[in-house]
């Protein structure tokens, strides 16, 4: 009981923020970041658009 006051008295700390707040907004470029794929090689936004540009998802996931 006590650990889950103290839990709660933490969250209630932590400001919440704006889902406009997290992130690039519309029509700001990105930042130029690399990550391997799943083969190892090295990739970046250059390299995974096509002609018509590129389309990049976060989901984050409900399934804690």
């Amino acid at each position: 009981m006590l650990l889950a006051i103290v839990l709660l008295s933490l969250a209630a700390q932590v400001p919440a923020l704006a889902p406009s707040e997290l992130g690039p907004s519309v029509g700001q470029p990105l930042p130029a970041i690399a990550a391997p794929d799943q083969d190892g090689r090295m990739r970046d936004f250059v390299s995974l658009a096509g002609p018509k540009g590129l389309v990049l998802v976060f989901f984050r996931s409900a399934d804690w």
